[in-house]
């Protein structure tokens, strides 16, 4: 089971602290970490990830997540490529429609065609082929060295059927729930049966927060920020399945609170207009027994891996990271 960490560069946090944060996670035995793309609210990812790179040597990074957007296809192919060089082939490509880095500078998130298009442009440039510009003009990557994983979060039914059509790896975002993520992966296998792909070849990973604690309570405390963000999310679903539909009053005061300003702090004044019930339906919380029985049901739907965000709290992020390193990792190793 690979496990994976997320993290924002926040504005009060040097960004070479951040890279010792990264090889903590690895000595620890993290198998990947993945650095927000939120250009108004975090420190750039694209400055940290080079130096984490020369820092680390085998924990993989990428960015969690970025968009077609604000950072153009062909600008996202030349920087993964020049992040491959410098990892030895540890970069992935997490990208997604954008939703906070887009929302924020008043343009809207990218069209499901848009990202399938963009995604095909960084295989095939950075696979050394030519793509068609909008002008009609063909544009290749002269520093292309060899093709750059992709990795697409998604939880709604066509993107996550666009994943399974042409996304090396799926990023299932939405929560920590058996029926949701199973709803997900029957969606991402049936696009890829649509065009005839082994659905073998796609890397399953589901996102969701941690809050690990024997005290409940203070373990949703400790997630509250990541689960409002998620729901502010689902607020925006044109057509909600039946089973979250019971969470609808948490989409609805989510979106009226949040502050884009603030997206993924914990010290967020729209993380407190959750129901304890709906944190704990979209996250991991409860004693470390608790967490690994949850993951280990999840895993059988037939995850590869789980990403966690955590909040530092107590001790610093180091503490935590360590905490997950005995309580959960050693596990599932």
């Amino acid at each position: 089971m690979h496990i994976g960490t997320s993290l924002g560069i926040s504005p009060r946090e040097p960004i070479t602290h951040s890279v010792e944060v990264v090889q903590n996670a690895e000595n620890l035995g993290f198998d990947s970490a993945w650095i927000a793309d939120v250009q108004l609210s975090m420190k750039d990812c694209y400055t940290a990830m080079p130096l984490m790179a020369v820092g680390t040597k085998k924990i993989q990074l990428g960015t969690g997540v970025t968009n077609p957007i604000t950072r153009d296809p062909t600008t996202l192919a030349c920087s993964f490529t020049a992040l491959n060089e410098i990892s030895d082939g540890r970069a992935i490509c997490g990208i997604g429609t954008g939703w906070t880095g887009v929302f924020s500078i008043g343009k809207k998130p990218s069209t499901i065609a848009n990202l399938e298009k963009s995604i095909n442009d960084i295989h095939t440039l950075t696979e050394g082929g030519e793509i068609m510009g909008p002008h009609g003009l063909d544009y290749r990557l002269t520093t292309s060295n060899g093709r750059v994983k992709v990795f697409v979060a998604a939880n709604q039914p066509r993107i996550l059927q666009m994943c399974g059509r042409v996304a090396d790896g799926v990023i299932l975002m939405g929560g920590a729930n058996e029926e949701f993520t199973k709803w997900q992966i029957d969606l991402v296998k049936k696009g890829a049966e649509e065009v005839g792909r082994d659905f073998n070849e796609i890397t399953l990973h589901l996102w969701a927060a941690i809050g690990m604690n024997e005290d409940k309570v203070q373990g949703r405390e400790d997630v509250s920020h990541w689960a409002a963000s998620q729901a502010e999310t689902f607020s925006q679903w044109k057509v909600v399945p039946d089973f979250l539909e019971k969470w609808r009053d948490d989409f609805t005061a989510a979106s009226n609170a949040y502050d884009r300003l603030e997206h993924m702090s914990s010290h967020a004044s729209h993380k407190s207009v959750l129901s304890p019930e709906f944190i704990d339906w979209v996250s991991f919380t409860g004693g470390p027994q608790e967490c690994r029985d949850q993951i280990k049901k999840l895993q059988a739907l037939g995850l590869h891996g789980v990403t966690l965000a955590f909040r530092a709290g107590a001790g610093g992020r180091l503490a935590r990271m360590q905490e997950l390193s005995k309580d959960i990792i050693e596990h599932f190793k």
